[in-house]
């Protein structure tokens, strides 16, 4: 089997063997420590983690201290956002940027769950302090344009998107997210060359193929509006919102 045929959960336990190796023969690991209570949050077994998390912190160094407490805020911040624990999530978050408040990707997370949260047009702050300290990761610049797109900035969403773009010309979630604002602006047939580059990227993006459907619809032509919302189906069966859709096409 190679790497890319294992599954993410296989690859995290793997990493969860390394890292036990490594406390049985250091029990004082540190790192090994924080990286196993990530891992096991990761594995969405949060009270083990949890446990792990807070033991790094208690074995680390004064000097360790810090780092140490920054790293399982931030951990604990994105448990709590898979778990919709919002608020939580905005606690923990903010513990770690009082600890280091130059640390663009933890800036990143706080955005991201302000934006869970319907909080869009705070979270913008947040994408934007992440993209000034440099992180340039697609994520970031797609979590802006979505709170963008959110708070109905929809030319403002496509100018970060075109940014996002220009950097990453092959990520799919871009040229979806550009494709939202052209679909907000009526502007169908740009949606539906966005949502084609989409698949082109990623020709597993369920939604893209969904919402290409649907902007076929918009301009009524129902026949090439089917086979994507088929793939989209095949790609998530039983999905309601896609079922309705089809029910709709076949009255």
């Amino acid at each position: 089997m190679s790497f890319a045929d294992r599954s993410v959960d296989d690859i995290l336990y793997g990493l969860l063997d390394t890292f036990d190796e490594s406390l049985v023969d250091d029990p004082n690991d540190v790192v090994a420590c924080l990286y196993t209570g990530m891992t096991l949050t990761h594995l969405r077994r949060y009270d083990e983690g949890f446990a792990c998390l807070d033991r790094a912190v208690e074995m680390a160094s004064d000097d360790e201290k810090d780092l140490a407490r920054e790293m399982v805020y931030v951990s604990k911040g994105m448990s709590m956002n898979r778990m919709h624990r919002y608020d939580d999530a905005v606690s923990y978050y903010k513990k770690a940027l009082k600890l280091c408040p130059t640390r663009g990707i933890t800036h990143f997370y706080m955005g991201n769950v302000l934006d869970n949260m319907k909080m869009s047009e705070e979270s913008i702050r947040y994408f934007d302090e992440s993209i000034w300290l440099e992180c340039r990761l697609p994520d970031v610049y797609y979590g802006k344009a979505h709170a963008l797109n959110n708070c109905q900035r929809h030319t403002e969403a496509l100018d970060c998107l075109k940014e996002l773009l220009d950097m990453y010309p092959d990520y799919a979630n871009g040229h979806y997210e550009m494709a939202t604002s052209y679909m907000s602006l009526r502007k169908y047939q740009k949606a539906i060359k966005c949502y084609k580059r989409a698949i082109k990227a990623d020709p597993l993006h369920k939604k893209a193929h969904e919402y290409l459907g649907i902007a076929y619809l918009a301009i009524y032509k129902d026949h090439l509006a089917r086979p994507y919302l088929e793939k989209a189906l095949k790609l998530a069966p039983g999905d309601p919102d896609v079922l309705e859709i089809m029910a709709l096409l076949d009255d």
